[in-house]
Formats: C-alpha cells, sequence, structure tokens
C-alpha cells in the first residue's frame, strides 16, 4: 500500500517538528496540491485537495487546528511525513484524490468524497420481458447507454424510445404476454401490444434491439425518415409529410444536450486535454469505462501531434475489463462529472477516441488555451478532506 501511494504522491517532505518551520513549508509549493499527512510508522492521518499547499502546511503544522465547535487537534504532535502530488485541474485533482482515498480509507471514502454517480439507461433484449430502465447501476448483464446529464434525463431518454419505437408503456401488463390484455396505446396505432400475443416476445425483443442501436446512433433514422418526409411532401401527401417531420424531430433530441454524451457503455471513450502545470502546458488522459489513465504532458503546441495519437491509441488498446464493480462504476462517475461541467476557466476539452486525430488535437489544445487557469489562493483553500483522527 505504501508503495502504491508513494507512486501517486510522488513528493515527499519529512517532517521535524523540532526542526526550521518555515524552512520546511517553504519546500512545499504554493500550488494546487493533493497531500497526504502521515504519522512516523506511515499511518495516514489526513488526506486533503487545496488550492495552495505551503498556505495549508502552514496553517495545520503551524499550530492547533480546530477540527470541531469544541476539539482540537495538534499536528504537530502527530505528523512526521508529509507527501504530495502537484494538480493544475479539477479533473485531475478529482480523479487523483479519489484513487487516494479510497485505498487509505476504505471503508468511509464513498460518504465523504461527494462525487456523484453517472446515471444511464439499461435494457437487456435477452431478457424474457425486456424493458428500460434508468440506473447508476452497471452491475447488470445487458445494454448500457449513458452516460446522460441526470435521473430527469434519463427518463426522457426512455420516454423518446417508448414514443419512437411503440413499446409497451406498463410493464405489469407485458409480463402477463401472451395472455395479457391490451392497453389503449395499442387502439392508438402506439404499440405492437406483445403482451396480448399480437406479435411474438421474441419479435418484441428484437425491437428493443433496434431501438437501442438507434438511440445511440439515430443517424441513419434521420437521413431514412427525412427522404420519406420529402418525398411525402413531394407527392403532396402533406399530412402524412408532418407526422414523419414530427418524428424526426423526436429523433433529432437525441445526441443534443443532456443526452449528448449517451452511447454504449463499452463506447465510453473519451480523452480529456486538461491546464498543464504553468500557461500553454497541457495534460492528457485517456477515459474508458472503469479506467483514468494519464498519458502525457505537452508543454508546447503539439507540432507532432501523431506521436500524441498512437500514444493514445497504445493506452487504448490494453485489454479493458466492462465487468463493473464499485471502483469502475465511481471512476466512470467522476468522467462523467467533467463530461457535463460547465465549459468555464479551468475546465478542460473531452474529445471522443474515435474522432481523435491530429486536427482534433490542435483544436482541443487551442480550444483549452481559450480558458484561463484556475486562479491561485493565497489562503490554503481547501477542496476536500478525509482524515484519520
Amino acid at each position: 500500500m505504501a508503495a502504491e501511494i508513494s507512486t501517486l504522491l510522488e513528493g515527499q517532505v519529512a517532517f521535524d517538528p523540532g526542526g526550521d518551520f518555515e524552512t520546511f513549508y517553504r519546500a512545499a509549493p504554493a500550488k494546487w496540491a493533493v497531500y497526504l499527512m502521515s504519522d512516523a510508522d506511515d499511518r495516514p492521518i489526513q488526506l486533503l485537495c487545496v488550492k495552495n499547499l505551503r498556505a495549508s502546511l502552514k496553517r495545520r503544522l503551524g499550530g492547533d487546528e480546530q477540527i470541531g465547535p469544541s476539539r482540537k487537534v495538534n499536528y504537530r504532535e502527530v505528523v512526521r511525513h508529509m507527501r504530495f502530488r502537484r494538480v493544475d485541474s479539477a479533473f485531475e485533482a478529482d480523479w487523483l484524490y479519489y484513487e487516494i482515498a479510497r485505498r487509505l480509507f476504505p471503508q468511509t471514502y464513498q460518504g465523504m468524497i461527494g462525487f456523484r454517480p453517472a446515471w444511464f439507461v439499461h435494457v437487456n433484449p435477452e431478457n424474457p420481458f425486456p424493458r428500460y430502465i434508468k440506473t447508476t447501476d452497471l452491475s447488470r448483464p445487458g445494454l448500457y447507454i449513458g452516460p446522460v446529464e441526470d435521473k430527469h434525463a434519463a427518463a426522457r431518454l426512455i420516454g423518446l424510445a417508448e414514443d419512437l419505437f411503440d413499446l409497451c408503456r406498463y410493464y405489469n401488463v407485458l409480463i402477463e404476454a401472451p395472455h395479457g390484455k391490451a392497453c389503449a396505446y395499442k387502439e392508438m396505432g402506439k404499440c405492437p401490444a406483445p403482451c396480448d400475443g399480437s406479435i411474438s416476445m421474441e419479435q418484441y425483443r428484437r425491437l428493443i434491439e433496434w431501438s437501442a442501436q438507434t438511440l445511440v446512433d439515430p443517424a441513419d433514422a434521420v437521413r431514412t425518415h427525412t427522404r420519406r418526409m420529402q418525398q411525402a411532401a413531394a407527392e403532396l401527401r402533406f399530412e402524412t409529410a408532418a407526422k414523419i417531420k414530427g418524428y424526426v424531430e423526436q429523433l433529432a433530441q437525441l445526441g443534443k444536450g443532456p443526452l449528448r454524451h449517451a452511447r454504449l457503455l463499452k463506447d465510453l471513450q473519451f480523452v480529456a486535454f486538461e491546464h498543464g502545470p504553468w500557461e500553454g502546458t497541457v495534460k492528457v488522459f485517456l477515459v474508458t469505462p472503469g479506467r483514468i489513465q494519464p498519458i502525457a504532458c505537452m508543454t508546447e503546441d503539439p507540432s507532432r501531434p501523431a506521436e500524441l495519437v498512437r500514444a493514445v491509441l497504445t493506452a487504448a488498446a490494453e485489454p479493458l475489463s466492462l465487468a463493473m464493480d464499485s471502483v469502475a462504476t465511481e471512476r466512470i462517475g467522476i468522467a462523467a462529472h467533467h463530461l457535463f461541467a460547465p465549459q468555464k476557466a479551468g475546465h478542460g476539452v473531452f474529445v471522443r477516441l474515435d474522432e481523435l486525430d491530429e486536427p482534433a488535437i490542435l483544436k482541443a489544445y487551442r480550444e483549452l488555451r481559450k480558458r484561463p487557469l484556475e486562479e491561485q489562493s493565497e489562503a490554503e483553500g481547501v477542496l476536500k478532506e478525509l482524515q484519520a483522527l
């Protein structure tokens, strides 16, 4: 465990309470960092993410630190080691803090780090009675479509699927198939009624399968129905053309707004371009299902982006497990949070892996340069904190 943490937190400074404190804390950068304080036996005491490491050390090791309304801890008496790592973006800070917290505080970190799970829509076309549900649990077999922005977006995606493909709205009736009693949607021509045997459950499963394929890639369906609409208009069948137009407008909602990153889980593959340690530098991360991996730090305008493309694709080619345990699910939650974060100062640029090429890298680099670096803090600027005391 200690070796693993040392790999993540490569900077290390021993703390001697009897030594020259100013020399100690000035050895630390006055920058954004994730750092760990531990005792003489290297047992973790406190893990923090702060905007100014030097100010944080001065505050916590320069005297008594108020922990609660009636409790004080003198860190100088117990801290003997400090490990740290500079971070330069909210994305890098969240990723690194999470990776260390789950190793050091496996029993308590989940309730304290504040990361929300990513929302997906799940369906298994091979279930006896398949249906779409919104979920944050990625451990069940079947197809996951997402991430979407929140549970409301997940419900909206399910509603679109039901309307676009005339799926069963009443699961309690569906599970009675083929002996169920069809609802009003059959009479309106808005459901093929597998419940009463109008179509077989096998046919309905294939309809579900087709609907899932269209939800993640609606381009072909949009083109097909646009041609139908134009043909109907050319033949002066304006009522039919108007109905098809409404259908195309519904299809056009897919992949937009809160649904803009909805893909099959296996295709959740992005390259994140984040600010580096100083102006003009860029850190590159690979995001795949259940994995966040640092790739490179570009220190100047990428004059040879082909090398970066090769490095990313080499990393992406490593075997990947789609068995989504809690750790993999939590990493996806971190990535999803930043995918949907407002594109403002300090936030990175995400490029889908299947769209990564030299022009895409240059465009992402220039777009990131337009977003200012995070403002430096003169105060400690605590962002996250976990402690064992």
